[in-house]
């Protein structure tokens, strides 16, 4: 059996490129073996469910403490220590037949070294819009982008938009879908709520990218006008942006208005009894989240950041810049028209079953 050395992006938490990953997994362990490596050192969600798949978890932390120059120090020099540790993995658990890479630019010390060690397939994986606002920033990774293009045999990447960030200019990369998990994101198997009211969530970590706090601006437009609104937040803290969220709550007095739920709650039973998705990221490598919300037929309302090939038939595209007034209105005008009523979206290009073929033959060198 072929070994795999699966790289997540970070830990193993709730999040959409862990999904993607565990998807994969679920799906493939009778095939390959998968290890996996992790840049934290805590336990998170799906370590457990990672073990009984047969494969062994090994980690290189990066800088975990709160301190912004250490963390920002850590981020210029992780390169090198990146690549050391990854060789001496290599070495000591190898040999690997297939390492398949998620982090963002970490992927260059990991994609050189792999290559040192005759890995034969080597695949820088993308998930998102690469964004740097400082030249030093901006300099790495247009280094990192040289490595990739040089030692990775396969570039993949979730939306077109982030194969174009993220990658060389003229760079050959395959996209391939993000997949959602049916078995749980079935409308079939829950019951749908139909009380009177407007049920907003939001699905992602809280982070800036995700713009939790222009979602309580939006919320606390359309409460001036339906007061039998409720907004669900649900995901885990980075950046401690969850408190900001609520210092903003509070200071507009919109606490009976909102509810948090951790990342391993039944989203798709909150999704159930939802109204209205609201996804207004500042940029998205794609956006698994807004695809289980379409396939539990909740009508969706994303920032035009949000790449297009997320829209399955249940997505209005909003401008951030025309503010939180313009997305109350569009959610109102939907609320008052449709109601509780779900909508029918083909997602069937983001099924595990269909996508799944793709890494097959992804895994077999084609």
């Amino acid at each position: 059996m072929k070994r795999v050395l699966m790289v997540s992006c970070e830990g193993l938490g709730n999040g959409g490129v862990q999904a993607v990953m565990m998807n994969i997994i679920r799906n493939m362990h009778k095939e390959y073996l998968f290890d996996m490596l992790l840049f934290t050192s805590e336990k998170r969600h799906y370590d457990d469910e990672f073990l009984t798949y047969g494969g062994k978890i090994y980690r290189i932390p990066r800088y975990e403490g709160s301190n912004k120059l250490r963390k920002k120090i850590d981020y210029y020099i992780r390169g090198g220590n990146l690549y050391r540790g990854v060789r001496k993995l290599i070495k000591e658990e190898g040999p690997f037949d297939i390492i398949h890479c998620n982090a963002e630019f970490e992927s260059a010390p990991i994609m050189k070294a792999a290559s040192e060690f005759g890995i034969p397939i080597r695949i820088t994986h993308t998930h998102i819009i690469s964004q740097k606002n400082n030249c030093i920033a901006t300099y790495l990774e247009n280094h990192r982008k040289k490595v990739i293009d040089k030692y990775a045999t396969k570039k993949i990447g979730c939306s077109l938009e982030a194969c174009r960030s993220f990658f060389l200019e003229g760079t050959k990369a395959t996209v391939i879908n993000n997949t959602y998990d049916e078995s749980r994101f079935n409308p079939k198997l829950y019951s749908y709520f139909e009380e009177d009211r407007l049920h907003i969530i939001q699905v992602g970590s809280f982070c800036t990218t995700k713009n939790q706090l222009f979602s309580v601006e939006v919320l606390y437009q359309i409460q001036k006008r339906i007061k039998n609104v409720h907004l669900s937040f649900v995901g885990f803290d980075m950046e401690g942006y969850e408190k900001l969220v609520k210092d903003k709550i509070e200071h507009l007095n919109l606490e009976k208005y909102v509810s948090f739920y951790p990342s391993d709650t039944n989203i798709p039973q909150l999704l159930a009894k939802s109204n209205a998705f609201i996804f207004p990221s500042l940029h998205e490598g794609f956006g698994i989240a807004i695809i289980e919300a379409q396939a539990m037929g909740v009508r969706c309302f994303a920032s035009d950041s949000v790449p297009k090939a997320t829209d399955c038939g249940g997505v209005i595209f909003i401008e951030l810049d025309k503010g939180a007034k313009v997305w109350a209105d569009k959610i109102i005008e939907s609320y008052r028209k449709y109601g509780n009523s779900k909508i029918e979206c083909d997602v069937s290009d983001y099924a595990v079953e269909n996508v799944i073929k793709t890494y097959r033959k992804l895994y077999e060198g084609k």
